[in-house]
């Protein structure tokens, strides 16, 4: 089947095409610039095989680029007939699984002696001895074990002989869905085949391990019946396959990613026999694949005065985030929602450097969590260590090379999601597997042309995500928790400058705030949930410097506006009556000059629900203007007459205490 006539290879094509899109999220990302030929190998290309007798075979494959026929095998070692399954590994490594754990041993080359021999190295993975199971399992170039449990979690492992122990990270799930495919192959570092359990067909996914990115997923690449080979599929590395037929046939595949086709394919380079072993291994570091998926990481500059980020938690605190102008990631924790003067500031990034304005969230167990974009293009992440505690997790290197700053949201059912850009414009996410848990490897969404950090919001079926290109025009989707994204839409002709501010109305529409780039703060909106925007409009009186940010206020259900003008102080508006999208005339709330953009947030105290703003001053100090008790308790008491107009509200300012001096 190899695919080279015009016609083939259309067909191929087309027949591709409409296999992956009824499945979500198959996505081949563009890596660097290709060599020549895809793999090299050794010389040989070292096959082994388990027989009856407990007997531990190597065969050699001469040629392994092209697949030469498999010589006379040479017994290496006895006493394997106790290993349900057999992987060889990377230099000359080999795991047995027993019932009772996964075991170790090492062949040394130059001696043909074992310095590691049957080291029971884990009491686990004894279930994938049983035939259901058995090839769940597969060991890649770099010598990593992966795993598919029986609920579609896909997971790697990596044992590190010089301290006889499993490395960081080890059986952190990097992606769930796995259980559509019967079985799985590595046939190079982070290289995986699967066969859909449905049909037989095969996928190529691709996950690396230094960006934590999954740069390929689900691609379908042969649409032939792999279920013929009921005796298994094992790879040299380089992106070989060999398969295993009833008729006792080893048949060898090369995949090449430069021509997304098989230059090598169903060739027979064994002829009989080979369905009496009962384990048949490759050595998955005999070929490598020449090319380097790992994308640059960029270099992000720091930003100086950038947006602090705002929440109340569940346990009632008010959450400050912000880095410095020399990348310090400060946080600050206000227990108590009414003492101003009780904010307690904490420089949380070590020695690290950050930049931008870092996302706050919080996991359904109530831990606060808070995301830096560090200078080396990796996204961070540090947790709290529990509810109301004021300690924090080890920062956790989520790596992604981003170019943009995060943005956390979260699914309808709770699940924290990570948004980001990379260096080419194109749109990532970063999911949890499940609540209170670490997230799953990057993956990639549809688009392109991106430009600036993502907002996102939860709606009531997932998370709308909005993005402008370069030009400053604004497109949005809606991103489900199943990995989907919906086609994305712009939102007419209009240009904005820096983040658009989005709130989200009862029902689950949406009012989207900008700043074009006459400094004029403009805004559009649905009539319906999930329908079209209307119009763009401009809310006339003051020229913006900067984004502006919006809340909808708990007193009086008026939507809220508050923006830096070029005057340096802060400005704000709000409907004349509710969702009318009729604007009071700006006021201005202090003559205080405020170095940072401002950031509007809502929040419960003992004197009920309101809300704020908050800016810092030139020395980095915070502020905080919230609404005067006297205009909430006025406000509430008018709520009845919603339809009659509400006066500006008044503020009342506070100055935080000040931030730690390093």
């Amino acid at each position: 089947m190899t695919l080279k006539s015009p016609f083939r290879q259309r067909r191929w094509t087309a027949l591709a095409t409409a296999v992956a899109a009824s499945l979500p999220l198959l996505v081949a990302v563009e890596g660097t610039a290709h060599a020549a030929e895809a793999a090299s190998c050794t010389a040989t290309g070292p096959t082994y095989a388990v027989n009856k007798a407990g007997e531990l075979l190597r065969y050699d494959m001469p040629t392994p680029l092209t697949g030469g026929s498999l010589s006379s095998p040479g017994t290496i070692d006895t006493g394997w007939s106790g290993y349900g399954r057999v992987l060889a590994g990377k230099g000359a490594q080999f795991f047995g699984i027993k019932a009772d754990g996964l075991y170790l041993s090492h062949r040394v080359a130059s001696t043909g002696t074992w310095d590691i021999h049957h080291k029971k190295i884990s009491d686990s993975f004894g279930w994938l001895i049983k035939a259901e199971d058995r090839d769940q399992v597969t060991v890649d170039r770099a010598g990593r074990l992966w795993v598919v449990d029986n609920t579609g979690q896909l997971r790697s492992w990596q044992y590190d002989t010089a301290t006889s122990s499993w490395t960081a990270n080890s059986g952190k799930i990097l992606d769930q869905g796995w259980e559509r495919y019967n079985l799985i192959v590595a046939a190079d570092d982070g290289v995986l085949y699967g066969r859909a359990t449905a049909d037989g067909k095969l996928y190529r996914s691709r996950y690396d391990f230094t960006s934590q990115r999954w740069t390929e997923r689900h691609v379908v690449e042969s649409l032939a019946d792999w279920n013929q080979y009921t005796k298994g599929i094992t790879s040299i590395g380089g992106d070989t396959l060999l398969g295993i037929n009833d008729a006792g046939q080893a048949k060898f595949y090369r995949f090449d990613e430069n021509i997304r086709d098989f230059p090598v394919y169903n060739k027979e380079v064994g002829t009989g026999g080979w369905q009496n072993y009962p384990n048949v291994t490759g050595a998955p570091d005999a070929c490598r694949v020449v090319n380097s998926h790992t994308p640059a990481s960029p270099s992000v500059a720091l930003e100086t005065y950038s947006r602090a980020s705002v929440m109340q938690s569940s346990s009632g605190s008010l959450e400050y985030a912000y880095t410095d102008n020399i990348g310090r990631l400060v946080h600050g924790r206000q227990t108590d929602p009414s003492d101003f003067n009780g904010v307690q500031w904490t420089t949380i990034s070590g020695n690290e450097a950050f930049s931008g304005q870092p996302s706050l969230g919080e996991h359904t167990d109530g831990r606060v969590v808070v995301t830096g974009h560090n200078t080396s293009g990796s996204v961070w992440q540090r947790n709290q260590v529990a509810k109301s505690s004021a300690d924090w997790g080890s920062w956790i290197n989520l790596a992604g090379a981003m170019a943009q700053h995060a943005v956390t949201a979260k699914t309808p059912s709770g699940l924290l999601v990570q948004f980001s850009v990379d260096a080419n414009g194109a749109p990532w996410y970063r999911i949890q597997q499940r609540a209170n848990v670490d997230f799953m490897g990057w993956m990639p969404l549809s688009g392109s042309g991106l430009s600036g950090p993502l907002t996102a919001v939860t709606v009531r079926d997932g998370i709308q995500i909005f993005g402008k290109n370069s030009s400053g025009v604004l497109s949005t989707a809606l991103f489900k928790e199943a990995g989907t994204l919906s086609s994305w839409t712009t939102l007419g002709a209009q240009a904005v400058t820096g983040t658009p501010a989005v709130v989200v109305y009862p029902g689950y529409r949406l009012r989207i705030f900008g700043t074009d780039g006459a400094g004029n703060v403009v805004t559009t909106t649905q009539a319906t949930e999930g329908g079209a925007y209307g119009a763009w409009s401009t809310i006339d009186g003051v020229k913006a410097q900067g984004s502006p940010s919006a809340v909808i206020s708990p007193q009086t259900g008026i939507t809220e506006i508050v923006v830096r003008g070029t005057d340096g102080t802060i400005h704000n508006t709000g409907e004349t009556v509710q969702g009318s999208g009729t604007w009071r005339a700006w006021q201005q709330p202090s003559e205080e000059a405020a170095a940072t953009e401002p950031t509007a947030f809502t929040f419960t105290n003992a004197s009920g629900p309101t809300w704020a703003y908050s800016f810092r001053t030139a020395d980095n100090q915070t502020r905080v203007y919230r609404v005067d008790l006297g205009f909430s308790r006025m406000a509430r008491s008018a709520q009845g007459a919603a339809d009659s107009p509400v006066d500006a509200p008044a503020f009342t300012g506070r100055t935080l205490p000040a931030p730690p001096a390093k």
